[in-house]
């Protein structure tokens, strides 16, 4: 059990909620799956030490230690100073923002579209290790009563303003998730979304009206 003493820790400030990433490079870092599953566990426990996000992932605290150097080089992390531990002080650590957004510069189109694509990989790969572990531990529950597991692949012809309206839709969702990450309520889960654009070797189009 930790608690807070004065061995040095900074003052709990708000965070700001974006921080802007201008380098593809940098995204490619922060979205390398462990490191994206680091930030997120952050953005409910920080500040807080390597132990305590190693017990929120289900990972050894020492294989963490190589991510988070890489996340305070790029610069979404930062050491926020110390606090008492069982035998000693330990490192704690906070992001410098919320939430974190992609507004490269001087990236050719082909660089944008490869680090996104790395993105959305990543991120296929957390779900896939999260449904593996759930599945090996019994954890879902898929009856008529309850359903603790939603899964669902569509396909839609989607208007600019439309795929506007998806995306507010889809931050709404995101808004409503992320009021409820601090909280120790009911079961965690892990809430993936994915909208990209289809595109099919043989050109399908439109139906003309």
């Amino acid at each position: 059990m930790f608690s807070y003493h004065n061995f040095g820790i900074l003052p709990t400030m708000p965070r700001p909620p974006i921080h802007v990433i201008t380098r593809t490079d940098d995204w490619a870092v922060l979205m390398a799956p462990v490191r994206f599953e680091i930030v997120e566990a952050m953005r409910s426990l920080a500040p807080c030490s390597v132990g305590e996000i190693a017990q929120a992932l289900d990972r050894p605290a020492d294989t963490l230690y190589p991510h988070l150097r890489q996340l305070l080089r790029i610069g979404v992390a930062v050491e926020a100073g110390q606090r008492a531990g069982r035998t000693r002080p330990g490192k704690v650590y906070d992001l410098v923002a919320d939430d974190f957004r992609p507004r490269f510069r001087g990236a050719g189109a082909a660089a944008t579209a490869k680090t996104i694509d790395r993105s959305m990989r990543s991120m296929t790969s957390i779900v896939a290790r999260a449904s593996r572990k759930a599945a090996a531990a019994g954890g879902f529950t898929h009856d008529h009563e309850f359903q603790n597991v939603i899964g669902k692949l569509e396909n839609a012809w989607l208007t600019p303003n439309e795929m506007k309206h998806l995306h507010g839709r889809l931050l709404s969702l995101k808004r409503y998730l992320d009021a409820r990450k601090g909280r120790r309520a009911g079961s965690l889960y892990l809430a993936a979304f994915f909208v990209v654009p289809v595109v099919r070797s043989r050109g399908a189009r439109p139906k003309r009206a």
